[in-house]
């Protein structure tokens, strides 16, 4: 989209000539007196004003320029303004320039020197807003990355600030992409070991011997090739709090010295026989079921008694999709901002597609496809957004009960029976979704703390065979 520049100037020859000079690269407005160029303003957003500083009713006085100049300033600080001078008025348009003018040429025109001060005042003007635009996004990054308004939301900001000041271990469970480390980060935060360091390590992206390298650090010539002592997060991160992303992926071995840095406070590094003293807060994360890696022997049921100490449960964005159009806004703002573009929001038909897609990778998956979409836009509005390429809520977003209505016959129904198959359909399909895990199963059906037990009791009304240790 081009750039609008207003010409003020009450000279029809100057204003044609300035339009033939410029329309190629930008959308020309014109207004040959002040009542007309503030109708074009309140009328059209306008990027850079061209203002002559000799008006009507006085066109030999230049206050009268300067006066208009002042009250743009004054009204539209964000406007640039360009003014016209006599090429022996340099005095004059220093002048102006104390008054914020941005720049100035003289009559007669030169078409280059026209050209090349518009161009350059424009683009200092986007730069300047650029850099604001990305001062605020990243203020929006740092103050609102919990954004929302649902009870889902609420919610969890308010657990956030009952369990922020207590010492206690915390286990942050959720799907991938819920903003899970945004959580913990917020913990961290809003608790008295704010001012020491917070770090956050993913424990499925390292192999066994890395992980313990980095957890514990090690002494001069713990390994071929170490030539000096290094420190681990549980060392550099003292006083402060330590975050285990994807915690279900520590390898047995290194569960079986975090459980005794959990339980005695103590540790030594690898290659030493130092015992040092930690003082971390442990928040842990994952979207395993922890419960069944115990089951299953790859997880051991100390550990996770030592770090299930309290819960907190961060919804997946399809539970409160109400606050999607706030997420996708500030997203959008922050984008932007990064690539340097000037988009504003997002056409009406796009912010409903997204409404109704069911986002399986959560708030991650939407940054991405905004950024797609911000990269490719070629306006200053969201048109259009990549294809969506995860699960889709059945024929036409039609909810599995609106289809189930459907299904009924016209004859009439026993309700209870119907209800009764209703339910088993529901567990059934949780279940097949969740690899017949009953936790799991029962979380997708939004049962919370219970949710296995309440699974269980569901499959034994039901008589739907499902592992016991599931």
């Amino acid at each position: 989209m081009k750039r609008t520049v207003l010409v003020v100037d009450d000279n029809d020859i100057n204003r044609l000539n300035l339009k033939l000079l410029l329309k190629d690269d930008y959308c020309v407005l014109e207004a040959g007196d002040l009542d007309a160029a503030d109708a074009a303003l309140s009328g059209n957003r306008v990027d850079l004003v061209v203002l002559d500083l000799a008006l009507p009713p006085e066109p030999d006085n230049p206050q009268i320029g300067m006066g208009y100049l002042e009250k743009l300033r004054s009204e539209s600080p964000d406007t640039p303004v360009v003014v016209i001078t006599g090429h022996d008025e340099r005095a004059l348009a220093l002048r102006a320039q104390k008054l914020g003018a941005q720049d100035f040429f003289g009559k007669p025109f030169d078409p280059d020197e026209v050209k090349n001060t518009i161009d350059r005042s424009m683009e200092a003007h986007w730069q300047a807003m650029r850099e604001q635009e990305m001062h605020r996004a990243l203020e929006t990054r740092v103050n609102s990355e919990l954004l929302g308004e649902s009870a889902a939301m609420q919610a969890l900001r308010a657990v956030i600030a009952k369990v922020a000041g207590a010492p206690s271990t915390v286990l942050i469970r959720g799907e991938t992409g819920t903003g899970k480390e945004l959580v913990a980060r917020k913990l961290h935060e809003a608790s008295p070991r704010s001012g020491h360091p917070f770090i956050a390590i993913n424990c499925a992206a390292m192999s066994e011997q890395l992980l313990e390298s980095e957890l514990f650090g090690y002494e001069k010539g713990a390994f071929a090739g170490v030539g000096k002592r290094k420190l681990g997060w549980f060392e550099r991160a003292g006083g402060g709090t330590l975050f285990l992303d994807e915690v279900a992926g520590l390898p047995l071995s290194v569960q079986a010295k975090l459980l005794r840095v959990l339980e005695s406070g103590e540790f030594s590094r690898l290659g030493g026989d130092a015992i040092i003293s930690s003082d971390v807060r442990l928040i842990c994360s994952t979207r395993e079921d922890l419960e069944q890696r115990v089951a299953a022997g790859s997880f051991r049921d100390d550990l996770y008694y030592r770090i299930h100490v309290v819960e907190i449960e961060v919804p997946p964005l399809r539970e409160h999709i109400e606050d999607l159009p706030l997420l996708a806004d500030a997203i959008l703002l922050r984008k932007a901002a990064m690539c340097g573009k000037r988009i504003e929001a997002f056409d009406e038909p796009v912010l409903e597609q997204l409404e109704r897609y069911s986002w399986p990778g959560n708030v991650r998956e939407l940054e991405n496809v905004i950024e797609r979409s911000v990269v490719l836009a070629a306006d200053n509005v969201v048109e259009s957004i990549p294809s969506l390429s995860g699960p889709q809520p059945a024929s036409g977003d039609v909810d599995p009960m609106t289809l189930w209505l459907q299904q009924l016959p016209d004859s009439g129904i026993r309700a209870e029976k119907a209800v009764a198959d209703f339910e088993r359909q529901l567990v059934e399909e949780a279940l097949e979704r969740n690899q017949h895990i009953k936790a799991r199963a029962g979380r997708w059906l939004g049962f919370g703390d219970r949710a296995k037990d309440k699974m269980r009791y569901l499959c034994d009304k039901y008589d739907i065979e499902v592992a016991d240790n599931s």
